[in-house]
C-alpha cells in the first residue's frame, strides 16, 4: 500500500536582519527536509521583509516565505521541529488541507490559482498606477485642490443669525450637566 500523501501550506518567518545567502541556505534546508521525506513542494514564495503584526522575539519585521507541498504524514513534525531549532526562524504556522490522491493534478491546480493571484495583483497594480496617475493629473490642473470638486463654496447664501456662540443650549456644555466640576452644586 502505498504512503497517504497530504497537502499542507507552511509559512515562516526569518530574522530580518539575515543576509540574502543566509536565508536562502536556510530555505534551501527546510525544503531539502520535506523532499528527503517523500514530499513534494509544490509552490515556493519568498515574500520578502514585512512589518510583523506585533514584535517577536524584539524584531518588529521579518522574512516572510511560503511553501505549499505534498508530503507524507511525519514530514510536518521534523520540518517543525527543525524550525523550532534554527536560530534565524523566529515565527511558523503550518496548516494542514486534506488527503491528495492526484499530485500531477494538486500540482496543475496550485499553478493555475497562482497563475489567477498574479494576474490579480497585476490588475491591482495597473488600477493603482493609473488612479496615482490621474490624481497628479487632476492636481496640477485643478491648482493643488485636493479636496474633492466643492467650488469656492460661495454658493452657500445667508447661513442667518448663528445664535448665542457661548454655549447656550448645547447640551452639556451648557453648564447644567450636573457632573463633578459642575458650579452650581451646593
Amino acid at each position: 500500500m502505498a504512503t497517504m500523501l497530504r497537502e499542507y501550506e507552511s509559512v515562516f518567518v526569518l530574522h530580518p536582519d539575515l543576509t540574502e545567502d543566509i536565508v536562502t541556505a536556510t530555505v534551501t534546508r527546510l525544503k531539502e527536509i520535506i523532499t528527503k521525506m517523500g514530499g513534494e513542494i509544490l509552490t515556493e514564495d519568498n515574500w520578502g521583509k514585512k512589518k510583523l503584526a506585533f514584535p517577536v522575539k524584539k524584531n518588529q519585521r521579518g522574512t516572510y516565505v511560503l511553501f505549499h507541498f505534498v508530503a507524507p504524514v511525519g514530514v510536518v513534525e521534523e520540518l517543525e521541529r527543525t524550525m523550532r531549532n534554527i536560530d534565524q526562524v523566529i515565527r511558523f504556522i503550518t496548516n494542514a488541507f486534506g488527503p491528495v490522491k492526484d499530485v500531477e493534478a494538486k500540482r496543475a491546480e496550485v499553478e493555475r490559482k497562482s497563475r489567477e493571484r498574479a494576474a490579480a495583483r497585476a490588475k491591482q497594480e495597473s488600477e493603482r498606477a493609473e488612479r496615482e496617475e490621474r490624481m497628479a493629473r487632476e492636481a496640477a490642473e485643478g491648482g493643488g485642490r485636493d479636496r474633492g470638486d466643492r467650488g469656492d463654496r460661495g454658493d452657500r447664501g445667508d447661513r442667518g443669525d448663528r445664535g448665542d456662540r457661548d454655549g447656550g443650549g448645547r447640551g452639556d456644555r451648557d453648564g447644567g450637566g450636573g457632573g463633578r466640576y459642575n458650579d452650581d452644586q451646593s
